[in-house]
């Protein structure tokens, strides 16, 4: 295993864009990362972002009509989706453009406390989780409003310690495939109903929140929902349209989805041990799959070199935090 993790570590060294090296000398490494910090002000990417903003915080990168249901849920979900970008390019929440994007995404939680915005008037506990999860990235785990969205996500858990979204399971009760966009609804959303069984992919998801929070990641409820994710590795959620075991080995980063490393990531962050036999096996699956050139390749539609960059250092990341990988 150490010629393994040491041909990814030259990998990175040799081939890393600038905020790969950032992240893989802070977290893997544990070496002087200040000259990347300094450059990546500059980074071409994040420059751009920054330019492309809007006035109000948010950004709409898909050409659609204006003051459309579908025009204000593609804003939602561009604004969030790129503030996991800056985050990675190194911003902090110093930075101006971060602070109007998190209070423009802010203007969007409803007064029952979530983030609905990506599927209109639906409860969509993936999209809320991931709002949540950059929120305290960016250091805003005990703002009054963040709070109050762990709140709601803690209340609509299922009863075996997971969770769903509600629309999903009414599709999936249809014959319809999962996941479509729901219809915008004057009668409002699909309740939850806690006695059905909870999806893994959502529950891989909403756990990420949990795990990025201080003040939350400790409890007993999120240990529970984390232990019946390890049950559930590798086999099939009753949800999907296509619920192949083999999906779970494919990886992708961002973690918007979830997959073996998304799992063995969130474990990790909760301090569980490589010992139990599914993180284990996990761990296991997620070796075997590097290539011969020392990385590991990103399942992303259309993934490019950059892609296969993050996973390898998203992998390494796991590994250290499972105690596989010393720096």
């Amino acid at each position: 295993m150490t010629q393994q993790i040491n041909r990814a570590i030259e990998f990175l060294l040799a081939r890393g864009n600038l905020p790969v090296l950032f992240w893989l000398k802070k977290d893997i490494l544990e070496i002087s990362y200040e000259r990347e910090q300094k450059n990546l002000r500059k980074f071409a990417h994040r420059v751009r972002l920054f330019e492309t903003q809007r006035a109000d915080g948010s950004w709409r990168e898909r050409l659609t009509e204006k003051g459309t249901a579908q025009s204000k849920a593609w804003t939602v979900i561009d604004t969030l989706k790129n503030l996991f970008y800056l985050y990675d390019y190194g911003c902090t929440f110093r930075d101006e453009g971060v602070v109007r994007a998190v209070e423009f995404l802010f203007s969007t939680q409803t007064k029952e406390g979530d983030f609905r915005g990506a599927f209109y008037n639906e409860y969509v506990p993936t999209f809320h989780a991931l709002a949540l999860e950059i929120l305290c990235r960016f250091g805003l785990d005990r703002d009054r409003r963040v709070q109050r969205g762990f709140r709601w996500i803690a209340d609509h858990r299922q009863t075996d310690g997971g969770w769903v979204i509600p629309y999903q399971v009414y599709n999936c009760s249809q014959s319809e495939k999962p996941y479509r966009l729901p219809t915008p609804s004057a009668s409002g959303p699909f309740q939850f109903d806690p006695s059905l069984p909870s999806s893994s992919r959502v529950t891989g998801i909403v756990l990420r929140a949990f795990a990025e929070s201080p003040s939350w990641k400790g409890k007993k409820a999120v240990r529970q929902a984390a232990e019946w994710l390890i049950n559930q590795l590798f086999e099939p959620d009753r949800y999907e349209a296509n619920p192949w075991r083999e999906s779970w080995l494919e990886l992708h980063y961002p973690f918007w989805t979830t997959d073996v490393l998304s799992v063995l990531d969130v474990l990790s962050r909760l301090n569980f041990g490589a010992d139990h036999p599914k993180i284990g096996r996990g761990l296991d699956c997620l070796l075997r799959r590097q290539n011969t050139q020392g990385f590991w390749e990103s399942s992303n539609q259309g993934a490019n070199f950059e892609d296969h960059l993050w996973i390898t250092l998203s992998v390494l990341r796991v590994l250290k935090r499972f105690g596989l990988l010393r720096a």
